[in-house]
């Protein structure tokens, strides 16, 4: 049996039998290869569709800009090397931008040897115009600019000038030639109560007050539909906080679980059960059961997202709502934790995320963060 892959003006039709790693090809030409000799023992799809490295599942590690840019970085490319994961995170915009001839460089070496990348935008917590356009920010009543209890400054997300600032950054981290631009960030801060802080952005013109999760869902309508017709083939993800799973508001930042599900090609909820409260699922210490809180939230994820697709179709049939579930299903890829916080995070612990996430029923991998890109290979198959 003979496998073919014919790409021409961008469009790829592949036809197979069997599972299949196709590794790095020239575009347009036509490349015969035995199934047999493309099976990869990470049971992972790699293709190229328009510069972009496709691989399935995703199973990724997180970089800062630093680790990036120092010898740490080789610790996640031997990481790559010798284990199961295939996709590697990095920081390129917070409250700098860290996009240049070295990234790029990085980013083709990445690629050579398969790996994934994606590049993480931190959106709205952003010290960095507070010079140049303070009118982005939110105030004070007093009119000085506001700052959460650790010092940040926020962009405020009903200002559209700042939409187009996180929209051109994006776009250069695509032409960089990251496959994924991840977005973090993407919500209000979590005022407190007694915050002076001055909302009044949130009141329309007809004196009408705006809801938080509108704002966000425009912004997100807005910045993957800008990128999209900017390149089609971007693959776009988005952070969300767990509890978005837990719960149907919006936790006062303004993200919705299942609403926010539309825009993007991945959803990332950052599972980490050190995050969670006690009493959460019946524990005194959550963090002590990595396997039950994440199965736990990923089951309430799931049935939000069931009840959505009810609604949308209004019916509970099976063989109408399975598919579009099942095909929706695949869209979401967590974030798990590798680190010690409330608990010992070694292998075992790890394994077990791992293990909630399969059992869930996950197809499109898992991302595991580190503050310190540090990560346990005991976690991890060879």
């Amino acid at each position: 049996m003979r496998f073919y892959i014919f790409v021409a003006a961008g469009l790829i039709s592949v036809f197979a039998v069997g599972s299949a790693v196709i590794k790095n090809f020239d575009f347009f030409r036509k490349i015969p290869a035995s199934v047999s000799s493309i099976l990869n023992a990470k049971n992972t799809v790699e293709i190229r569709i328009n510069t972009h490295l496709v691989v399935s599942p995703q199973k990724g590690v997180y970089s800062t800009e630093w680790t990036a840019k120092a010898k740490g970085i080789n610790n996640l490319i031997n990481l790559a090397d010798t284990t199961e994961i295939n996709s590697i995170v990095i920081d390129v915009k917070d409250s700098g931008v860290y996009l240049d001839d070295y990234v790029k460089n990085l980013v083709s070496e990445l690629h050579s040897k398969n790996i994934y990348t994606i590049a993480r935008i931190v959106v709205f917590q952003d010290n960095s115009q507070i010079k140049t356009h303070p009118d982005w920010y939110f105030k004070k009543e007093n009119g000085g600019l506001w700052k959460d209890n650790r010092g940040w400054h926020w962009l405020d997300p009903t200002n559209k000038e700042t939409w187009d600032y996180n929209v051109d950054i994006a776009k250069q981290a695509i032409a960089t030639g990251f496959d994924e631009i991840n977005f973090d960030y993407v919500r209000f801060p979590a005022f407190s109560k007694t915050d002076d802080d001055d909302l009044s952005s949130l009141i329309s013109e007809d004196g009408f007050h705006i809801a938080k999760s509108e704002i966000i869902n425009q912004f997100s309508a807005y910045l993957t539909t800008e990128l999209k017709k900017y390149d089609p083939y971007i693959k776009l993800s988005v952070d969300l906080f767990a509890y978005n799973m837990l719960k149907t508001d919006d936790l006062g930042v303004g993200q919705k679980f299942t609403e926010l599900y539309g825009y993007f090609d991945y959803i990332c909820p950052m599972i980490y059960p050190s995050h969670y409260l006690p009493g959460n699922f019946g524990f005194d210490n959550p963090v002590e059961h990595p396997y039950e809180v994440i199965s736990d939230t990923i089951k309430s994820g799931e049935n939000q997202l069931r009840g959505k697709i009810v609604l949308d179709t209004g019916t509970t049939t099976p063989a109408i709502v399975n598919p579009t579930f099942n095909e929706e299903l695949k869209k979401l890829r967590p974030w798990l934790q590798d680190f010690d916080i409330g608990a010992i995070y070694d292998g075992d612990m790890i394994r077990k995320e791992k293990q909630a996430v399969y059992d869930a029923g996950l197809t499109s991998g898992w991302l595991l963060w580190n503050p310190n890109n540090v990560y346990t290979a005991s976690a991890l198959d060879k």
